[in-house]
């Protein structure tokens, strides 16, 4: 784990004191380390003397960090479809007694996920929960969750992690200091964000492209913007939801980058990434950096919810047309 020595304290006197919740919900950024931290806990309440080493094939063990949007038959005790990605749905694994460890845990990254039918039937497991299970959620979006899950569960937030961390996270991996202080200026305290970079190359260079397609087309023209929006309906619903999604955080990362410009917060950045934040900064209102950020989580938020992704993409990028510059 890198950083977050907080919540660890907080878990560790929890579980020295017998004293686990139900349900915790790890809530924080995207690439902050939730779900590293869930598997940890994880492994510190199953991997123990005598049981398997590995969390993948722990009997007690359920999980689910799939991209796909979450349905109410991943949840519900009876499916009428059945479970698609597991052998058993969440509510049937934590029904059952432990088979090897003392309790049952279940992790559910990135809960946001969830349907509002699968959030609804997930409240009745989080108001009588299963003895002997514990539940983890993760988030990077706190409030796409009903107020009715999260008030059950016992939230834990994340902050970013220092820069020295971060720096040290990526350098025991990488072993090259530079590169290291140069991927941890753009991670901004996000240590799975850069671990995913340091090893997926092909996932940073196309969350770039994301970041820049979609930032010109404050300057484009209607047609300009409807023909571009029509990608994201070339495909299968599903999968264009997950085109979506990396389209949306690619720039999502852009705009928080040009927000912390606009403040003059930024520190070290790689010089191609800030000219072109100095660029487009100087393009547009000064209220519109803000209003790009809200409207691009609104729009995942839509997406999430099942809302056709061309649709929702049309209208955000319109929405945040600006006039040319002269």
């Amino acid at each position: 784990m890198a950083g977050h020595e907080r919540a660890l304290t907080i878990l560790r006197a929890h579980q020295r004191a017998g004293r686990l919740a139900h349900a915790y919900c790890l809530t924080g950024e995207e690439g902050i380390g939730k779900t590293a931290l869930a598997r940890a806990l994880a492994e510190e309440l199953l991997l123990g003397e005598g049981q398997p080493r590995r969390l993948e094939v722990h009997p007690d063990f359920w999980s689910d960090d799939r991209p796909e949007a979450i349905s109410i038959d991943e949840i519900r005790f009876h499916p009428e479809r059945g479970a698609q990605a597991h052998d058993q749905s969440l509510q049937q694994f934590l029904s059952l007694k432990p088979f090897v460890a003392p309790l049952r845990v279940a992790l559910l990254a990135n809960a946001e996920r969830m349907t509002e039918a699968a959030q609804n039937c997930l409240l009745k497991t989080l108001e009588e929960p299963p003895p002997n299970t514990v539940l983890i959620l993760t988030t990077a979006y706190a409030d796409h969750l009903l107020p009715t899950c999260l008030s059950r569960c016992q939230v834990i937030a994340l902050s970013p992690v220092g820069r020295s961390a971060v720096v040290d996270f990526i350098a025991s991996r990488h072993g090259n200091r530079e590169d290291a202080e140069a991927l941890a200026s753009v991670a901004h305290g996000r240590p799975g964000w850069a671990l995913r970079a340091l090893t997926d190359r092909e996932w940073a260079l196309r969350m770039d492209r994301w970041a820049e397609e979609l930032a010109a087309l404050a300057f484009e023209d209607v047609d300009g913007v409807l023909s571009y929006a029509a990608r994201f309906g070339q495909g299968p619903q599903a999968e264009m939801r997950l085109v979506a999604a990396d389209a949306l955080r690619g720039f999502t990362a852009f705009l928080r980058d040009a927000m912390l410009h606009q403040a003059d917060l930024l520190s070290t950045m790689p010089e191609t990434r800030k000219a072109a934040l100095e660029a487009w900064v100087k393009g547009v209102p000064p209220d519109h950096v803000r209003a790009s950020l809200a409207a691009a989580q609104r729009t995942q938020l839509l997406i999430d919810e099942n809302v056709n992704p061309r649709l929702a993409m049309e209208v955000m990028l319109l929405d945040l047309r600006v006039r040319r510059p002269a």
